[in-house]
């Protein structure tokens, strides 16, 4: 009997550390060039969007088994965020968002959903990511729209090409819309995140602040 047990818990070890073995971290590239994260106000009376290519972070996964535990954390610097008027700019940052206090918005993923058992080379798989937004010192559980391509580079390099969208409404953020754009700034804004993240890179860790969870 003793042996057995034996057995059955060196076998479970050895399986657990498989399981993690298989798991590899994809940072996001800052070299890409095509790293970015896009705010879109589309009001009545003006469409505005702010941009910034100012994204970091990783995820963490099996590509031979996507549809198992997933998480990672991308985070985005929002006092880069341009809309191309610097006035608008500094007032968004310092009146609206205040950057000051809270530089990073981020994104805690805990789960996809709708991903296939394989992902084959060079083909577009849309999903749906589950996790947390974090901005303007709070936090809100959200889910993402995703499209998601497994590539090969140069070397055996394996890349991630994301593109995820999702609407945040100010506020539920508790983010005040500026009074000189109330009429022209919608209360939600589509948010829009493109960017690639390699295997063979390594991410500097994230912390993630303790903001308070909204419901």
């Amino acid at each position: 009997m003793k042996r057995t047990v034996t057995y059955s818990a060196t076998f479970c070890v050895i399986f657990c550390v498989m399981g993690v073995a298989q798991a590899e971290e994809f940072a996001v590239d800052p070299t890409a060039g095509t790293d970015t994260v896009y705010f879109r106000s589309t009001a009545k009376l003006e469409f505005i969007e702010g941009k910034t290519n100012n994204l970091t972070g990783s995820l963490t996964f099996e590509p031979t088994n996507p549809s198992a535990v997933v998480s990672g954390i991308l985070q985005v610097d929002l006092r880069t965020l341009k809309t191309g008027i610097e006035t608008r700019d500094r007032h968004m940052r310092e009146n609206h968002l205040h950057t000051e206090k809270y530089p990073f918005a981020y994104f805690e993923l805990t789960g996809v959903i709708g991903l296939p058992a394989t992902l084959k080379p060079d083909t577009v798989y849309k999903a749906t990511a589950q996790g947390y937004f974090y901005i303007h010192g709070n936090k809100r559980r959200l889910s993402a729209d995703i499209q998601a391509s497994l590539k090969t580079d140069p070397g055996d390099v394996s890349r991630l090409v994301i593109r995820a969208n999702f609407a945040m409404n100010l506020d539920e953020y508790k983010i005040d819309r500026p009074k000189a754009l109330f009429l022209k700034l919608a209360e939600t804004i589509l948010v829009e995140v493109i960017f690639s993240a390699r295997n063979d890179l390594k991410s500097s860790p994230i912390s993630l602040p303790a903001w308070e969870l909204l419901r």
